[in-house]
């Protein structure tokens, strides 16, 4: 029976930081150079508002986020996964999907992450809450509209019972057909 259930899987954020801070540090000297230098003032003004770009992007997506990960049900009882962002007090919903969608879940460790090759027509979303994670699972799935792969950070028990529920919201939904 499927049970309503929510993750929140705990970055380990020390290279984003370390990351942000440098690219933050390279900005601030690189505008400092850029009021005083005469030479080559375009250029150097260039490389800090990309560096600033840089760092708030960093902070912006694997900082100040808190990332959960729900199993629960919809208005009509249909089960769902779905992925929501904390940004200070303001939650946003990244990810909604039908649990019956999904097809498989796998585990990838960080070389196979990055061989990994996605084919052609199928839509990558990536819901990982630390820039360089150690292993991720990569959740296939299909709709009506689209195949996609989920890339999330948890647990293997999580990974497990998102699974089981897929195969089980799967039997519920063809009973309901027939």
């Amino acid at each position: 029976m499927i049970k309503e259930f929510s993750v929140h899987p705990k970055p380990s954020n020390k290279k984003s930081k370390i990351f942000f801070l440098i690219s933050f540090l390279i900005s601030a000297l690189g505008i400092l150079l850029y009021l005083m230098m005469d030479m080559y003032k375009g250029i150097v003004g260039i490389f800090a508002i990309l560096m600033l770009t840089t760092s708030i992007l960093i902070y912006t997506k694997f900082i100040a986020v808190e990332l959960y990960y729900d199993i629960t049900f919809d208005t009509n009882e249909t089960p769902i996964f779905v992925v929501r962002q904390l940004t200070g007090k303001r939650q946003t919903t990244l990810c909604r999907i039908n649990l019956a969608d999904i097809n498989s879940v796998r585990h990838e460790s960080r070389e196979e992450y990055k061989r990994h090759k996605t084919p052609k027509g199928v839509r990558r979303y990536i819901y990982a809450p630390t820039l360089f994670p150690k292993e991720v699972y990569r959740v296939f799935g299909k709709n009506r509209y689209e195949s996609y792969e989920l890339i999330i950070e948890c647990s293997s028990d999580f990974a497990d019972l998102l699974l089981e529920y897929a195969k089980e919201a799967k039997l519920l939904e063809s009973e309901s057909e027939e």
